[in-house]
């Protein structure tokens, strides 16, 4: 019988891929977590980590494993879960992947009311690309994606909950600032920054782009970042034009510190989607947090988040086609 700690030992140098971080995420010695990996390699009778000079790689050994020990451990977070009403709640982990939007501006809206329900629940969040974050959920390594661009994936269930919605912005003396609308065919005048390709947002631009004529190779890009507070600091510095969501706009306006361009054929709209993997919708903290993004999408629960700073925003920019919307039906 193999330790279920040893397992989440293997799992967490997996991830790091460096036994010193490894260590410190589990709170325990760097000695400790190569004495827990020896004693698990010498259980299964394999290695599991190839280690040369200061690089940790897994072994094709290791690669198979790691799937199977993240479908345990979410096994046993349901199952630990379950028992909540019978007064066990201890050691119930839950890990959140989100795009960068989400993981920025709306997540902490709504990680309050999960921790009300579930007082001792700790939380793993991981940011990055909607591509990133469906290859998480695809391999166990999170339970839940909450993600900014359109993904038809027949081995997954993907739920709409929301639009959000790109806002061209150029610093506050940029020759455009006194233009009506800008076209699309305008874009290729100027310097672009973008957001890393396999973003929900360089997606969506992209989307936009073609279908107003306009190709990635005609755009004058020199730079891509995948952070949209990067982004905004950019065009603050003079650097270029940029798409960024309204939603990170608030301070930036407000300051003045960038102005915002109405598009021509625009604005520029994308779904906020849930993707879990295929099967019944889960229990326990993934099922409350669920229920929380659904509420939040119809804007039921909370009178203070994003729906309405979205609204609020839009009024205090006076741009009365930005406005956070919902998807058509409710």
């Amino acid at each position: 019988m193999i330790d279920n700690f040893k397992l989440k030992v293997f799992r967490v140098v997996a991830d790091n891929l460096n036994y010193r971080r490894a260590a410190d995420e589990l709170h325990i010695t760097q000695p400790a977590v190569t004495a827990q990996i020896r004693s698990l390699e010498e259980s299964l009778g394999i290695a599991l980590f190839d280690r040369v000079g200061r690089e940790t790689s897994l072994t094709q050994a290791g690669v198979t494993l790691l799937p199977y020990v993240r479908q345990i451990e979410a096994v046993t977070n349901d199952a630990i879960a379950a028992l909540a009403p019978f007064g066990g709640l201890e050691g119930v982990e839950l890990s959140i992947g989100a795009s960068h939007t989400i993981a920025d501006y709306l997540l902490p809206a709504l990680l309050p009311h999960l921790l009300q329900e579930w007082p001792k629940l700790r939380i793993h969040v991981t940011s990055g690309s909607t591509n990133d974050v469906l290859q998480a959920l695809t391999f166990h390594q999170v339970g839940i994606a909450l993600i900014e661009a359109p993904a038809h994936r027949p081995d997954l269930k993907v739920e709409a909950f929301g639009k959000d919605e790109l806002t061209l912005i150029v610093k506050p003396d940029h020759q455009w600032v006194k233009k009506p609308f800008v076209k699309a065919a305008d874009l290729v005048q100027e310097p672009i920054l973008l957001r890393e390709v396999g973003s929900g947002t360089g997606h969506c631009v992209e989307d936009y782009l073609e279908r107003n004529g306009i190709l990635r190779q005609q755009l004058q890009t020199f730079l891509d970042m995948n952070s949209t507070e990067g982004i905004i600091s950019a065009v603050e510095a003079g650097l270029g034009i940029a798409f960024v969501p309204i939603l990170a706009l608030e301070k930036a306006l407000k300051l003045g510190t960038v102005k915002a361009i109405p598009l021509d054929n625009g604005p520029i709209r994308r779904e906020l989607s849930i993707a879990l993997l295929n099967g019944p919708d889960p229990k326990g903290p993934i099922g409350t947090l669920l229920k929380l993004v659904r509420e939040h999408g119809e804007g039921r629960r909370h009178p203070h988040s994003a729906i309405h700073v979205h609204e609020d925003l839009a009024n205090v920019v006076g741009m009365r086609d930005v406005r956070f919307s919902l998807p058509a039906g409710r």
